[in-house]
């Protein structure tokens, strides 16, 4: 069962994997109607994605040690400041999952990197293009004037200089022809969790505008 003490923060996905809600306010009410082996959870926010009631989930229990633990259930209740749902048996997830992206260019700027035990700062700090984002972290189109290597580690600012973030390099991603450069999969290992919840928030309102435009072409097909 859960470690309920434990729990840093919890991660809510539809059947289709899409992120739904990121939140630390999770707690463990008492159940007066408790199903056997099953655990009641009420995570709590102020604007909440509004769910169907008995709608697929899965969630994933993020741990202080870094452990998570994956449950698929059903929405028991949902509004947007509560959802409950029960959980029983879970599966430890050995890799962090790939959260939902959204895939556009975002304009930002390298102010440093490093490689090794060195520091390179860039004077000026360049532009630099994402060609998409998530929680986790972006994928980051050629750099003008620097090649970045595996394992190095880069500072990011976005969102209109609101979010600075150092990121790891993960892989460098070769381009369709022989020596051409697609780009760098980096990761985020600096986001606070203001940060993330900046970063889930805005991924939200990308997947809302995307919704509302397949709807308006279909209502003009």
């Amino acid at each position: 069962m859960i470690n309920k003490d434990k729990v840093k923060k919890v991660f809510i996905y539809d059947a289709k994997g899409r992120l739904l809600v990121m939140s630390r306010l999770v707690t463990f009410p008492k159940d007066f109607f408790k199903m056997k082996n099953r655990e009641m959870v009420m995570v709590k926010g102020s604007d909440l994605p509004l769910i169907k009631k008995d709608s697929s989930i899965e969630v994933i229990f993020e741990y202080y040690n870094g452990l998570r633990m994956k449950y698929m259930t059903a929405v028991d209740i949902s509004t947007n400041k509560q959802m409950n749902f029960h959980v029983g048996d879970g599966v430890e997830v050995e890799e962090r999952r790939n959260f939902y992206k959204v895939e556009l260019e975002i304009d930002g700027i390298a102010q440093f990197y490093m490689r090794g035990d060195e520091m390179f700062y860039f004077d000026p700090p360049i532009s630099i293009k994402f060609k998409n984002i998530n929680i986790g972290g972006v994928f980051l189109l050629p750099l003008a004037e620097q090649n970045l290597e595996k394992g190095d580690h880069v500072m990011f600012t976005f969102m209109n200089g609101e979010m600075n973030l150092l990121s790891e390099v993960l892989r460098v991603q070769p381009g369709p022809s022989d020596g051409e450069l697609a780009g760098y999969g980096c990761k985020f290992i600096s986001a606070t969790a203001q940060q993330e919840e900046k970063i889930a928030r805005f991924l939200f309102e990308c997947q809302a505008l995307e919704r509302e435009r397949l709807k308006k072409n279909r209502t003009f097909d």
